[in-house]
C-alpha cells in the first residue's frame, strides 16, 4: 500500500482499488479483513443449498407446466431465478444415473445363469460395449443436442432462432426427460415387468419433445410439425445407431478382435 494514503484509505484485497468505507466501490468486496467463523460458514452453506433448491424447483415446475413458454421467457432474458440449461441437464442426468446404478436397473430382468453363459460366449469388446451402455448410456443422449440443432437448422432455416437458442431449448427438455426417466426407473424397481414398457415410453417422450418444439417453438402448422418431427426423429435415431456401431468397432479394434 502506498505511503501517501490517508489513514482511512484501504487497499481492496480483491482488486487492488484504493477506497474507504466498508465495501469496495469498484468490485463490491469487503474492504476490512473478516475471518471466516463457524457461523458464517454454516450460513454460506445454508444460503447455497436454499438458492440451489429454489432455482431447481422454479426450473423444474416451469418446464413441467409450460415448457415452451418457459423457454421463450428464458431466451428473452428472464434467467436469474432459473438454472442454466446445461447445468440443469447434467444435474438431472446425475440423478438418473444414480437411480439406475443404485438399483441395478440393467440387471432387473436378467436371468443369472443366462447372463453368465452370455458373458462366456461374448467377445471382450462386446462385454466392454454392454458395460459402457449400461453404465454410461445416458451420456450418449448428449449427442442428441448437436444432431437436433443440425437437423432443425436445415428444416427450419428461415426461423428466427439461432443455433445457441435451439441448443438451449432442446437441452432444457432433455434435462426434463432425464428426471422423467429416473422416475420411470423407480417404477421399474417397484414393478419389474415395467422394464420393457419403459423403453417404449421413453421413445414416445423423445418424439413428443421433438414435435412440441416443432409445433410450438418453431411455430409450424400441425402437418408441417408432424412430418418434420418424423424426419428429425429418424435422423437422430439413425445417427445415434451409427455412433454406437462406431463405438463397438473401436472397441473391437482396441481388443484386436
Amino acid at each position: 500500500m502506498s505511503q501517501n494514503l490517508l489513514v482511512s484509505d484501504v487497499e481492496c484485497k480483491n482488486c487492488g482499488f484504493i477506497d474507504r468505507g466498508n465495501y469496495c466501490s469498484s468490485c463490491g468486496n469487503h474492504l476490512q479483513k473478516e475471518r471466516i467463523s463457524m457461523s458464517s460458514l454454516i450460513s454460506s452453506i445454508v444460503d447455497f443449498f436454499s438458492n440451489l433448491e429454489d432455482k431447481y424447483t422454479h426450473t423444474f415446475l416451469s418446464l413441467f407446466v409450460r415448457p415452451i413458454e418457459f423457454i421463450n421467457h428464458y431466451l428473452d432474458g428472464i434467467r436469474v431465478k432459473y438454472y442454466i440449461p446445461f447445468k440443469y441437464f447434467f444435474l438431472n442426468l446425475s440423478i438418473n444415473l444414480f437411480v439406475y446404478s443404485y438399483f441395478n436397473i440393467s440387471g432387473i430382468n436378467e436371468n443369472t445363469i443366462d447372463s453368465e453363459i452370455d458373458q462366456m460366449v461374448q467377445l471382450k469388446s462386446e462385454v466392454a460395449f454392454d458395460t459402457l451402455i449400461n453404465n454410461y448410456g445416458s451420456f450418449f443422449s448428449l449427442m442428441i443436442i448437436p444432431l437436433y440443432v443440425i437437423s432443425t437448422t436445415v428444416l427450419f432455416r428461415k426461423n428466427e432462432h439461432n443455433i445457441a437458442e435451439r441448443a438451449t431449448a432442446i437441452t432444457f427438455l432433455l434435462g426434463q426427460l432425464m428426471i422423467f426417466q429416473a422416475f420411470l426407473n423407480l417404477i421399474t424397481v417397484v414393478f419389474q415387468p415395467f422394464y420393457e414398457v419403459q423403453k417404449f415410453v421413453m421413445m414416445g417422450a423423445e418424439i413428443y419433445i421433438i414435435f412440441l418444439l416443432s409445433f410450438r417453438f418453431f411455430k409450424a402448422n400441425i402437418m408441417e410439425a408432424l412430418w418434420k418431427s418424423i424426419v428429425i426423429s429418424l435422423f437422430v435415431l439413425l445417427s445415434m445407431k451409427y455412433l454406437l456401431l462406431l463405438t463397438l468397432k473401436f472397441l473391437q479394434l482396441y481388443y484386436g478382435e
